[in-house]
């Protein structure tokens, strides 16, 4: 059977076994809110980010041209307890990774599953051996980027050698979201991705599922920009300035968020050298304001943001009801409003609200109108601070917003 074919009913099988498990029905019966609870479990559990469309497009609700990426196959069978995408294709249909023993027992069942499971470790022990031997190459790689411009959408152009390079599987990892990779030829020399959305990334170069080489990918956004989260294209508005310390949108983007059908996403964001600013150490407060809050935006969603070179914050605010729909980020703290009470993080929008964080070694404090209502440490240091978005379901606004370090001292974002 020709290589694709096998893939493609591996692929199949691998479907076949992720409904198994959830036990959630037919597929064509799942709707959007399935697939992104199915995205928060795989993230809890994988610290992996499969976002709700590229679930939909692996089981096919949305048409793609193409087979799902390595790093996707990976997380899908990491969620069902399978070390990668090759060990998933290298078990047995039907084979249990845990068993109970219920004592000795020699049928000819259990010796064909004990010669396939010998025979599975074999093969992968001597695609591990050959492994071994890639540091030595992975020495000779060389591996850089440069953008094409400083606006947005930005093609980033990515150089590298692979000249002494022999693999299976060469691909970019270019944001910290595993997902969002480039499938590279070992004769390929550049590869170009494009990015729509400023930001501080970690560009990867992985050969055969290792990291060969890796560096910062620091996108700016040279002041604020603003967008609405089309897709697979967002549209971009340049924020008006409230009093010159403050967001907010140019009026005739009101009807058109309005007058939508679909649910749109707002965000106002800002992503630049701030110095030395510790992401561990740090305060933040602004006055924050939702601006509709009819139909789709009635739980009156807004996050914040905080980008450090070492990891991301995600503050989650909204209409006190609505808390079950929200999940709080913290670098390596991960809770979700499923499965944890963040009602905490509920207050009424339709006027300016205060909301401030402060950050003291690691230990988040969060507060609503002067009173604290959130404390939570994180281990994994955020590095130093590079950013903020502001993220709205709908329209919002932004009003006094003070950013200090850990002196005291304050930062003007223009």
């Amino acid at each position: 059977m020709p290589q694709d074919s096998l893939k493609v009913k591996d692929i199949d099988r691998l479907r076949k076994e992720l409904e198994k498990q959830l036990d959630w029905g037919p597929v064509a019966e799942w709707h959007s809110s399935i697939f992104t609870e199915l995205s928060d479990r795989i993230f809890s559990k994988c610290k992996i980010v499969l976002s709700p469309v590229t679930l939909k497009r692996f089981w096919g609700v949305v048409k793609y041209e193409g087979s799902p990426s390595i790093s996707t196959l990976d997380a899908l069978c990491q969620y069902l307890d399978y070390e990668n995408w090759r060990a998933f294709r290298l078990s047995k249909p039907g084979w249990k990774k845990k068993r109970k023993s219920t004592g000795p027992s020699f049928s000819k069942k259990s010796l064909y599953v004990t010669a396939g499971f010998f025979s599975a470790l074999l093969i992968i022990l001597l695609v591990s051996n050959k492994s071994f031997d890639t540091p030595v190459v992975f020495d000779a790689i060389s591996f850089s980027s440069r953008p094409v411009t400083n606006s947005y959408p930005n093609s980033v152009v990515f150089d590298f050698d692979l000249n002494e390079v022999d693999a299976d599987s060469l691909y970019i990892q270019q944001y910290w979201d595993q997902t969002k990779t480039i499938a590279i030829k070992r004769n390929q020399g550049q590869a170009t991705g494009i990015y729509y959305f400023p930001g501080y990334f970690r560009a990867k170069l992985v050969v055969d599922g290792r990291i060969a080489r890796e560096h910062d990918l620091f996108l700016r956004s040279n002041g604020w920009i603003g967008t609405v989260e089309y897709e697979p294209i967002p549209k971009y508005f340049d924020p008006r300035l409230l009093d010159d310390n403050g967001l907010s949108y140019p009026s005739e983007l009101s009807a058109e968020i309005r007058n939508s059908e679909e649910p749109l996403v707002s965000v106002y964001h800002y992503i630049d050298d701030l110095g030395n600013i510790s992401g561990d150490n740090f305060s933040l407060s602004a006055k924050v304001k939702v601006d509709w809050s009819e139909k789709w935006a009635v739980c009156q969603a807004v996050k914040i943001y905080v980008i450090g070179s070492g990891g991301a914050m995600i503050i989650p605010f909204s209409k006190t009801g609505c808390s079950s729909d929200n999940d709080l980020l913290l670098n390596d703290v991960f809770l979700s409003g499923k499965e944890h009470d963040l009602s905490a993080f509920g207050t009424d929008f339709t006027e300016f609200t205060e909301l401030e964080l402060t950050v003291r070694d690691q230990v988040m404090h969060v507060a609503i109108q002067g009173k604290e209502v959130f404390e939570m440490d994180y281990k994994n240091s955020m590095g130093r601070l590079v950013g903020l978005r502001f993220k709205f379901l709908g329209l919002g606004e932004v009003e006094t917003l003070n950013l200090k370090d850990q002196t005291g001292q304050e930062v003007w974002l223009r």
